[in-house]
Parts: structure tokens; sequence; C-alpha cells
């Protein structure tokens, strides 16, 4: 089952989030970003999933880590993490 990982924090963060899901293995569609637009805050959607031949606790397990990392790095604080399930 895919999930949703909604990003709230500073825009610059976002690709570092990003990498890390990248380093975990896990797959995601990013939405297009707009450069155009000053915020200080951004919020990003980002749609994960399995691989073909993957468990669903294995892909929360990488996510899980995935977010670990970011929040050792720049601190719970820096941005706000949320993972839900997609229902179909």
């Amino acid at each position: 089952m895919p999930r949703t990982i909604t990003y709230r924090g500073p825009r610059v963060l976002v690709g570092a989030l990003a990498h890390l899901l990248r380093e975990e293995g896990v797959e995601f569609d990013q939405p297009r970003e707009d450069r155009t637009e000053v915020v200080e805050v951004a919020v990003v959607v980002l749609v994960v999933r399995a691989g073909t031949n993957e468990l669903d606790r294995t892909l929360d397990a990488r996510v899980e880590a995935a977010i670990a990392r970011f929040n050792k790095r720049f601190g719970d604080d820096a941005a706000s993490v949320e993972i839900t399930d997609d229902e179909d």
C-alpha cells in the first residue's frame, strides 16, 4: 500500500529529505518545485511505494529510517514530517 509523506518546513531541507529517502531505497513521486514562490515554510507531499517484491513493513522501516536520519541531522523541530496510509 502506498504511503504519503507530508513535509512542512524550510524549502531548503526538502531536497535533504528526498536524498535520504533515496539512500534508503524508497521510490517516490516528487511534485515539481515552484521556485517562483517565496515562502518560509514549504508544504510538500510525497507518495512513496514499495518495489514489486517488497513488503509494506519493509517500506515502513525504510521510510522511518530516512526520517530518523533527517531528524538526527537537522533536529526534530526543523520540520514536521507526517506519514499516512493512502486508501484505495
